[in-house]
């Protein structure tokens, strides 16, 4: 996978390792602290990387069927889990264009035939770390 680079705000944290609500974007995302939230005052600007973690391998079917509204973003799910809303820019491997990030390998296909459409997929986890 291919980290985003975004500028974020800090909003809380657990602790590190644990959820934490940053704002990319004027979106709100529930992460895994791996930057030191737990030093940050709310509302402090920071450079981080976003790390999608695909989840279990979702149905085929439950992939190309999830995204009618052909939406390109991040719909939380719960906790830091999400489904991520994209379109199929590449295959072999597989990755998705979902707006804010791009989700590699999701799921596998070399099948061209692919390219453009529009899924979601599960994440089981956005993590946030210092670049």
């Amino acid at each position: 996978m291919t980290p985003a680079s975004v500028t974020a705000i800090f909003v809380a944290s657990d602790g590190d390792y644990l959820e934490a609500v940053i704002e990319v974007d004027g979106q709100r995302l529930h992460v895994m602290d791996e930057f030191g939230g737990g030093q940050l005052a709310a509302g402090t600007r920071f450079q981080a990387e976003l790390w999608p973690v695909a989840g279990e391998s979702d149905d085929w079917d439950a992939i190309f069927h999830a995204n009618p509204g052909r939406e390109k973003r991040l719909q939380r799910l719960d906790g830091w889990r999400y489904l991520a809303l994209g379109q199929v820019i590449s295959v072999d491997p597989v990755v998705c264009d979902c707006g804010l990030l791009r989700v590699e390998d999701a799921f596998h296909t070399r099948d061209e035939r692919c390219v453009g459409a529009y899924v979601g997929v599960t994440l089981a986890r956005l993590d946030a770390c210092l670049p």
